[in-house]
């Protein structure tokens, strides 16, 4: 299958090296107007265009990856909508929720697949955790906690992530929302408070939200990107090797039965009675010696939706709810209400 991909910055040099990797499928195009995007398409012997509307004037793709800044998700989409090309888009699915309602609400009138880019839901870890969660063997979800705490040096902060949306809500603790959603169920409603302490300017760079799940359960989270510690998804997953791994945890579900820690998946049952005066054990259950690469996981369930053989592990209906919790975040923590987040979806 012929993949294109629009955006080939951070983000985007991460899917072409997984396209390369795939034999299922190979880089088409390279959508991107700058410099480096050009030099690269010729290192790699493959289109390149500057836009969108030139590409598909002379090519059409089986399937696209987005993987440009935010407040251009929603543009960029409904081009390959309008055409019926099926799109991956990186996470968050738009930089406000109503940009990204017009995009499910578009896809579904044209009958065209999107998916969000979470990948973490494709993890190995998650995908096990999960299934110990629906087995049971927690008990009843009480209470959950996920900690993203990680420290981003001056040069990190390009011209738009120092603007509204470029802050540790959108471009980190939405995976930690998504993955809450995913193992937990929906989020009925948030309460807040924000900061920018450190930086200042127009955007946060640390928070702490509360949660009330659909279902009853209770989840806390904290997340900052001024504190030097080793407490986050990416510096305890071994998920990417750019981020230097130590082994700690970053997540903790708690059930009437177990508790489990996340990405140690260590679970913390009671020895014989559930008496906080009995004795706990903890043991580490394995998710398998095969290879653990949720790019390619994701790639591979696109590729499967574009056959038409699978359905989306996070849909961009997924990455709308995801996206809606995250500002509901940001109202409540503005107005000091709770705030539900299907109200926005409105």
């Amino acid at each position: 299958m012929k993949i294109a991909l629009v955006g080939a910055g951070l983000a985007g040099k991460q899917h072409i090296h997984t396209i390369l990797n795939n034999k299922k499928c190979k880089l088409d195009l390279i959508i991107d107007p700058s410099q480096e995007a050009y030099e690269l398409s010729k290192k790699l012997n493959t289109q390149y265009f500057s836009n969108i509307e030139k590409a598909l004037e002379k090519c059409r793709p089986d399937g696209v990856i987005i993987a440009t800044p935010n407040s251009v998700h929603k543009k960029n989409a409904e081009l390959f909508i309008k055409k019926k090309i099926p799109i991956l888009i990186e996470k968050p699915l738009s930089s406000d929720v109503k940009s990204a309602l017009d995009i499910v609400i578009y896809a579904r009138k044209q009958n065209t697949p999107v998916l969000t880019g979470h990948h973490r839901r494709h993890n190995k870890i998650i995908q096990k955790a999960k299934s110990k969660i629906q087995s049971g063997d927690l008990g009843k979800i009480i209470a959950c906690h996920a900690t993203c705490w990680l420290f981003k040096p001056n040069n990190y902060f390009n011209s738009w992530r120092k603007s509204l949306g470029g802050g540790p809500l959108l471009i980190n603790l939405v995976h930690d929302i998504d993955l809450m959603r995913y193992l937990i169920g929906e989020i009925d409603s948030v309460q807040s408070f924000e900061s920018n302490l450190v930086r200042g300017g127009n955007t946060e760079d640390t928070a702490v939200a509360l949660l009330k799940f659909q279902n009853g359960s209770l989840g806390t989270l904290s997340v900052s990107d001024t504190i030097i510690s080793p407490w986050s998804w990416e510096l305890t997953s071994k998920e990417n090797p750019i981020y230097p791994y130590n082994k700690q945890t970053c997540y903790w579900i708690g059930g009437t039965h177990a508790s489990l820690e996340l990405p140690q998946s260590k679970i913390w049952k009671s020895v014989d009675k559930r008496s906080w005066w009995e004795p706990i054990t903890q043991s580490n259950y394995k998710i398998g010696e095969y290879k653990n690469y949720p790019l390619a996981q994701q790639l591979n369930n696109f590729l499967a939706v574009i056959e038409k053989k699978e359905e989306p592990i996070c849909s961009g209906m997924d990455g709308l709810n995801t996206l809606a919790v995250i500002e509901a975040i940001k109202l409540a923590a503005k107005t000091k209400t709770a705030v539900k987040p299907e109200t926005l979806l409105k």
